[in-house]
């Protein structure tokens, strides 16, 4: 009976995480959607971090503006259980991997022990899971805000996940 009970507890707990994850995602798309607006007018990336706050709510902290190719965010002071970082990768650039998490990206919610959102000039949502050192598609091309500017297939084949050794023989081209 006990084990009976620990398999549907863990089918029960897996439901949870796969609703937590889908709530987060769809917050996240709508946020950078909004984001990449502002993004794609002063080309320069726009990043903070989302978070749950005490009344259990999905919370953004504000975008702070950053460079061209990179930027900071400032760690919430207020009550916030961060579980993501999030960031744009500012306009399309010829000279940049544009559609493609950086090794950065990904090292960096590493350290953190959080995941990622970017949203890329072609208009894709990446999630960074940082402890596992992946990256998945939440959505392709256009599913947000898109640069104008943008040329498809500019950064080769982009397959629906990366791990931290894909990106970095991707970088090293």
């Amino acid at each position: 009976m006990l084990r009976i009970f620990v398999v549907i507890s863990a089918l029960f707990a897996g439901c949870a995480a796969s609703a937590d994850q889908a709530r987060e995602d769809a917050y996240a798309r709508a946020f950078l959607d909004i984001l990449q607006q502002r993004t794609l007018a002063s080309g320069r990336e726009y990043c903070g971090y989302f978070g749950y706050d005490t009344s259990g709510r999905i919370v953004a902290t504000p975008a702070r503006r950053g460079r061209l190719a990179s930027c900071r965010p400032r760690w919430p002071e207020a009550d916030v259980d961060v579980f993501a970082s999030y960031h744009t990768h500012g306009a399309f650039d010829p000279r940049y991997f544009n559609e493609l998490p950086s090794s950065d990206d990904v090292l960096t919610d590493r350290s953190d022990g959080i995941m990622g959102y970017i949203g890329t000039p072609g208009g894709r949502v990446w999630r960074v899971n940082g402890p596992d050192g992946t990256a998945e598609i939440v959505c392709g091309i256009a599913c947000i805000h898109s640069d104008p500017e943008f040329i498809p297939g500019s950064d080769g084949e982009i397959p629906n996940r990366l791990t931290l050794d894909q990106i970095l023989i991707r970088e090293r081209r």
